[in-house]
């Protein structure tokens, strides 16, 4: 801003305060060209009065000024006009000035009271426009010249209707006198311009200020309410977590019984195949119960960040397939990698990953079935000192103006009612708890991807655990799953 006061490490305050003061120039000068058009032309009574003579060509030239004025005021209600606010506001203030020095000049010269109405013309500058000092002292400079020229044009080429009533002098004490009143009104108008636009200025930093403060307030108090809402939620889990455990200690017990008696019951039936079949089918149900209790039991005891183990991902995976079976019904499952893949983690946390991750994929995939073949294709490789899994269906997809904001707390694409927007939230929380990223592409009705990783177990550890049960060569085999690839 070359006008005034310099603007440089302000940043964001210069640029809002630059908008602002176009804005404040754009309706200042519409008021300033209204002004122009309505004093201007009325001044010819005040001609009547003054020069009786001089009315009808004083007349004409208000209506020249009037003329030149309103297409100024009319462009300030273009784009180009209001883009170019500190050239299109001048003319409010310029042309009725130069009315009243062509008007000066056809009537007395320096002897013409209207070198009144410069005064009205460089206080309107300065009460109605925003100008800054330099502004305000080049139009002083333009206004004093202007006169001055008009006084000593009277002289050497004096109009032929002139109305003299003394002696012409080039040089007198009334332009004298009526030079210092203008050039010290211009002087004390721009120095009063410089200090508004300060002022200005200041209130107009302390206004921005409060605006930030006030949004940065607003974000923090809106991130206090979600926390809060998690808290909440994440009391009703640990409440939820504390009573499925219970519940879980108190069906095992029962549980081990019936496979005390099963176990009777297979010895007494010795010899007769029919019942020994039926008692093996029972068992694999049994076991298949323990099976889901153990789950749920590992589950509702869940781990902090810092609880960490080495473990299978197939474990993991396998634990949340089967606690998901509900929602993967009728759903292809491929694995890719998923074998002899270790990794150092919190393995509770890691199964409620893949739960959410295989929960929002199934949701997605069974939409398109009338279209296609629902799929899930689960694949992990090796990266240096980290494992990557991604996570791959053919459903729905998302939009692309979603992507940005499906790790935002609460934000859902499901229908109301169906999602609170917390499980992507919560992904997100757990690979970054581990030091990874999560990713998320998708086309929208082919495929989504997600990838994330977790901390493998590097070779060194494998020799130093025997139980491992594999080595990171077994990566070399790894199936590559582009995204989309299973779209069709």
């Amino acid at each position: 801003m070359s006008t005034g006061p310099k603007y440089e490490g302000m940043g964001e305050l210069a640029a809002a305060y630059q908008e602002y003061d176009r804005a404040l120039r754009i309706r200042q000068a519409r008021l300033g060209y209204l002004l122009g058009l309505l004093l201007i032309p009325t001044g010819w009574m005040l001609d009547y009065f003054v020069y009786p003579s001089l009315v009808r060509p004083h007349l004409e030239i208000r209506l020249w000024c009037s003329a030149l004025l309103l297409p100024g005021f009319l462009i300030l209600f273009t784009a180009w006009g209001q883009r170019h606010a500190r050239l299109t506001d001048k003319g409010c203030t310029i042309i009725p000035m130069l009315a009243v020095c062509l008007m000066i000049y056809k009537s007395e010269g320096a002897m013409s009271p209207y070198y009144s109405g410069l005064n009205f013309t460089l206080v309107g500058a300065c009460l109605v426009l925003p100008y800054t000092l330099r502004e305000g002292a080049w139009f002083t400079i333009f206004v004093t010249v202007t006169y001055l020229a008009a006084c000593v044009m009277h002289v050497i080429v004096r109009p032929a209707d002139a109305v003299d009533r003394q002696s012409m002098v080039l040089f007198n004490g009334t332009l004298a006198a009526n030079l210092y009143f203008v050039l010290g009104n211009g002087i004390i108008c721009a120095a009063a311009c410089h200090y508004r636009f300060i002022r200005r200025f200041e209130d107009f930093r302390l206004r921005h200020e409060l605006d930030v403060n006030n949004k940065e307030l607003a974000s923090t108090l809106k991130k206090l309410k979600e926390t809060e809402v998690q808290l909440v939620q994440s009391e009703k889990m640990n409440a939820l977590g504390k009573l499925s455990a219970g519940l879980l200690h108190e069906i095992n017990n029962p549980l081990n019984f019936t496979f005390m008696a099963l176990q009777m019951a297979e010895q007494e039936a010795d010899g007769n195949e029919s019942l020994q079949d039926t008692l093996k089918d029972i068992g694999q149900g049994m076991t298949r119960v323990r099976g889901v209790i153990s789950d749920l039991r590992t589950f509702a005891y869940p781990t902090s960040d810092s609880d960490r183990e080495e473990f299978d991902i197939e474990d993991a995976l396998t634990t949340a397939l089967r606690l998901t079976a509900h929602e993967l019904s009728g759903i292809k499952i491929d694995q890719a990698g998923v074998k002899h893949t270790r990794v150092s983690a919190g393995k509770t946390q890691v199964i409620h990953l893949f739960m959410n991750l295989l929960v929002n994929s199934a949701q997605a995939s069974n939409k398109v079935k009338a279209q296609r073949e629902p799929k899930i294709v689960i694949a992990c490789r090796e990266n240096g000192e980290r494992v990557e899994v991604s996570l791959t269906d053919n459903g729905t997809g998302v939009k692309k103006e979603f992507l940005p904001r499906l790790f935002d707390p609460f934000f859902t694409t499901k229908d109301v009612g169906q999602g609170m927007g917390l499980g992507l939230s919560i992904c997100h929380t757990i690979v970054k708890n581990h030091g990874g990223q999560i990713a998320i592409q998708s086309e929208e009705g082919q495929w989504t991807t997600v990838t994330f990783d977790l901390p493998a177990v590097t070779a060194a550890a494998f020799k130093t655990n025997p139980t491992a049960g594999g080595t990171s060569s077994a990566f070399k085999d790894t199936e590559e799953v582009a995204p989309g690839s299973i779209a069709a």
